[in-house]
């Protein structure tokens, strides 16, 4: 009796998992991929025939405030997931951040987004990556009205890529300056026609 109760107690004592009859009987799953086209947050339109009204017209209704407030969360926890593993994952998330409030024209939320971006590519030394937030955020400003800021940031990324002789990203800063030039003139024209008719 003091054999069987020592190789009983031994046979469960050797194991700590909680899952020890998992190892000898496992489970089999379907894996399941998942891909960018599995998760949805817009209806695919044609999921939507089966009801005559909804095919009664062809207008894109556009996103509801819903799943805008879906996107930006979602957005936001895989920015505190990112937190974990490192700074250019976070920095990603933050470019994406910035792009999600670009593409709802709010331009002060994408601002802040994309400084923490530079802080962090200016902290891993990715010039291209700096460069390229400088003229996000050179246009960001001059949507603002704030064309002298606007030009300080292409100045220090046309310093920047001088310094470290980028031609390529040369020739985008000054498409990017004769952009902002031109929407400079528009808007002192507009005002300045404006002013005339008062």
């Amino acid at each position: 009796m003091k054999i069987l109760c020592t190789v009983f107690i031994t046979l469960f004592s050797l194991n700590a998992s909680a899952q020890f009859f998992t190892k000898i009987f496992p489970h089999k799953r379907k894996i399941i991929y998942l891909n960018a086209y599995s998760i949805h947050l817009k209806p695919d339109p044609k999921s939507l025939n089966y009801n005559t009204s909804f095919t009664a017209f062809n207008h894109d209704l556009g996103r509801s405030k819903y799943s805008i407030q879906a996107e930006e969360a979602f957005i936001m926890q895989k920015l505190k997931h990112s937190a974990r593993y490192g700074q250019l994952a976070m920095r990603i998330e933050f470019d994406n951040l910035a792009n999600f409030y670009l593409s709802h024209n709010r331009f002060s939320e994408a601002k802040w987004y994309l400084l923490r971006s530079n802080a962090i590519s200016r902290n891993q030394k990715n010039y291209g990556q700096i460069i390229g937030s400088l003229l996000v955020l050179a246009e960001i400003k001059a949507d603002l009205g704030d064309y002298k800021q606007a030009d300080e940031d292409l100045a220090e990324a046309k310093a920047i890529a001088v310094l470290h002789t980028l031609m390529p990203d040369l020739q985008v800063i000054e498409q990017h300056a004769n952009q902002i030039k031109q929407h400079k003139e528009t808007g002192l024209k507009i005002q300045n026609q404006y002013a005339d008719y008062l």
